[in-house]
């Protein structure tokens, strides 16, 4: 029998395991009596025709969702055709889907079987209609992890064939199968393989953790290091290359490509840190210690699929908890030193453990091909189970510190959490939308979330958190009012239905960026910091700007106003402040503002984590800027000591006269502006009558003294 192999890769830079797996698939079809005939995107061998761009080409990302007409194409010589998503790490795109679905229509109209294995989905770039279409037309579909099965199921719901696939198992060694050519040297003990960012950090951020987990793991081995990046794209190149040149001299490696040889090297390694879930399936075929750093949201549920198939959970640390692990240590270096020694610890726990699950998933391997066959030449597979090894908790005890607050967790936390946030909203349903998606895109995840729904639209507040059900894990709870109480009311109401040690208020207008509660809680769990409030700068690594910047009880007293989804403060100043006051509509966040300025310190937040805490001196130029946040932190000190033994009511009376007489004096001055520019244009015109007058004058003077002595002369 022979079937038509599409993959998703063909055409695009290499990627790390693409030729393992590759070669494995076919081999696996082979063992069946199949024999698998890879094809390019766009092209057409045995009158399978996918109307694509020629191979190499990125199509215009206008087309990315036409799908091409099938109707003169010629019957596929091939007996079947099998979608494979063996290569690139990222999820199909709508190009890719709509490649696929144009390859799958010919061979259905044809009465050929069309399987899909290893079908990675992204719900935020997976066109419904190409994907509902695509899956209903074939008979078989492998899913890389539960995410992309859930999405399938809900565009599908009574699909029968849709399961999680075994892709990741193809690379695993088999008697009958090589893992490719041996390196032609000794393989280094450390391999790192590395893949470009898309998530909310920069290569400044991450790559200095990345190089102290690398350097921590040589100081604990005497190893040696190999770098290469997970693709041949430059991005992924020179991210590698940023980790590598941060490493010290005497271990700094050259930065491999992606090919035979470098997926031979990850099949060697004792040691594996990388980014990349195609690594995380080599490394674990390998026997290694996989440390798995999670730079996206996406990479990070990918990596945590092929983990759990081999039985490993919660095992992929996010960069964010490297960058501020809170409590679980002081900083980033300490983090990644403690990683290092558990997993040289516990090196020979994996290593059994690993060796442990190869027979069961061998058989769970077997079992899926057998059924990707079967529908192949046209059965139906009986129904495969999702679950190849029993789970197990083999790993480093750090890492399930290090992922509390930065992972969603599996059930709603009984204890209090870290945030509270307190999100107010009434009748602006796409508002509330683009806000409930702020905070779940936080890379910091231990927060309550209150959306008090302050006299709008009930059925619609409910619908929009039952669309994201799965990404709240149960984190929300809604308050109705079905009459507006006001905002001072509307935050109250939401501080009492939660309990947490930091509070936050946001309205659903206001933008967060995805690392806003990071900061802001690694700044208020710093032990250095006396501040019991930050204001966050919406814009991260942005230069600070001169003189003072955190907000102040003297600017308060002006009428400055920090936006109160920016304010995170200790939700224990209400002990001493008490609640916001609810009889005042428009000024209530302002009014709290002032009494706790009175009385506590805020502290500005600005540029992103730093992945080692700086404990050096700073410079002590006294230039204009500093000598003016000085003078303002003195006049501050004693405004706080005399507001302290008053209150704050002569100084918030003498600011408003303040404020008033030089809004007159702005009043006149803009008068006297208006009367000097009408002067200055009757001048003008007056210089200009004058101008003409002199040149009439000097005209007829002149033409006057010639006809004297014109009439002279004649006189003669």
């Amino acid at each position: 029998m022979r079937i038509d192999v599409l993959r998703s890769s063909a055409g695009r830079v290499p990627h790390l395991g693409e030729q393992v797996e590759l070669r494995g698939l076919l081999q696996e079809l082979a063992r069946r009596g199949v024999e698998g005939v890879l094809v390019d995107r766009g092209e057409a061998p045995g009158g399978l025709v996918c109307g694509a761009e020629p191979a190499g080409q990125d199509p215009p990302g206008a087309a990315a969702q036409v799908v091409p007409d099938e109707a003169e194409q010629p019957a596929p010589e091939a007996e079947g055709l099998l979608l494979s998503g063996a290569g690139p790490d990222g999820p199909a795109g709508p190009e890719l889907l709509a490649d696929w679905l144009g390859a799958a229509r010919t061979a259905a109209r044809h009465g050929r079987p069309v399987v899909i294995s290893g079908l990675a989905l992204d719900a935020r770039n997976a066109p419904a209609e190409v994907l509902r279409e695509l899956l209903g037309t074939a008979s078989l579909v492998g899913l890389r992890d539960e995410a992309s099965r859930a999405l399938a199921l809900r565009l599908c719901p009574d699909h029968p064939g849709l399961h999680l696939g075994a892709d990741d198992i193809l690379v695993l060694p088999t008697p009958d199968t090589a893992a490719g050519p041996a390196p032609e040297v000794a393989p280094p003990r450390i391999v790192a393989a590395l893949g470009h960012l898309t998530g909310p950090f920069g290569t400044d951020e991450a790559a200095p953790v990345l190089t102290a987990l690398l350097a921590a793991l040589v100081h604990r081995t005497a190893g040696t290091v190999a770098v290469l990046p997970c693709g041949g794209a430059r991005a992924d190149v020179e991210f590698a290359e940023a980790v590598a040149t941060g490493l010290p001299e005497g271990t700094r490696p050259h930065v491999l490509a992606p090919d035979p040889a470098a997926d031979a090297l990850v099949l060697a390694a004792d040691h594996l840190v990388t980014t990349c879930p195609r690594a995380v399936a080599l490394g674990l075929a390998a026997g290694a210690d996989v440390l798995s750093v999670g730079t996206e949201k996406y990479a990070a549920e990918r990596m945590e699929a092929v983990l759990r198939r081999w039985g490993l959970t919660e095992n992929v640390v996010p960069l964010a908890a490297l960058l501020t692990p809170g409590a679980t240590a002081w900083d980033t270096r300490a983090a990644v030193q403690q990683w290092a020694t558990e997993t040289v610890e516990q090196r020979a726990a994996v290593r059994s453990a690993l060796a442990e699950a190869v027979p069961a998933l061998h058989a769970a391997g077997d079992r899926w091909w057998d059924g990707v066959v079967v529908a192949l030449r046209g059965g139906e597979p009986q129904r495969l189970s999702s679950t190849a090894v029993a789970p197990r908790g083999v790993g480093a005890p750090l890492v399930r510190s290090l992922r509390r607050r930065y992972t969603t967790p599996a059930a709603p936390p009984a204890r209090p959490t870290v945030v509270a946030v307190v999100l107010r909203t009434r009748g602006r349903p796409a508002a509330l939308s683009r806000a409930l998606d702020d905070v779940l895109a936080q890379t910091f995840t231990d927060w309550r979330l209150v959306v008090v729904d302050d006299g709008g639209d009930p059925a619609v507040v409910d619908r929009l958190l039952a669309e994201r059900q799965d990404e709240l894990a149960g984190r929300a709870t809604v308050l109705h009012h079905r009459r507006g109480l006001g905002p001072g009311a509307a935050v109250n109401r939401g501080l009492r239905a939660t309990d947490s040690e930091l509070v936050v208020l946001r309205d659903d207008h206001e933008p967060w960026t995805p690392t806003f509660l990071q900061r802001a809680v690694a700044r208020l769990e710093d032990p250095l910091t006396t501040d019991d409030g930050v204001v966050v700068h919406a814009q991260a690594g942005e230069p600070a700007p001169a003189g003072p910047a955190a907000p102040t009880l003297t600017g308060a007293l002006g009428g400055e106003r920090a936006a109160p989804g920016s304010f995170v403060y200790r939700r224990a100043v209400h002990g001493v402040l008490g609640d916001y006051d609810e009889s005042l509509a428009a000024a209530a966040d302002w009014e709290f503002a002032l009494r706790f300025l009175e009385t506590f310190t805020v502290g500005l937040v600005r540029g992103h984590p730093h992945p080692v805490r700086a404990r050096g001196n700073e410079g002590s130029g006294a230039g204009p800027a500093l000598r003016g946040r000085d003078e303002l932190l003195v006049r501050e000190r004693h405004l706080k000591q005399w507001t302290g033994e008053n209150g704050v009511g002569l100084p918030l009376y003498l600011s408003r006269e303040i404020r008033e007489q030089a809004e007159g004096l702005h009043a006149r001055l803009d008068g006297s502006e208006v009367v000097a520019r009408e002067l200055l244009e009757l001048v003008r015109e007056q210089s200009a009558r004058i101008e003409q007058l002199e040149r009439a004058v000097a005209e007829r003077g002149f033409t006057a003294f010639w006809r004297r002595v014109w009439r002279a002369v004649r006189g003669r």
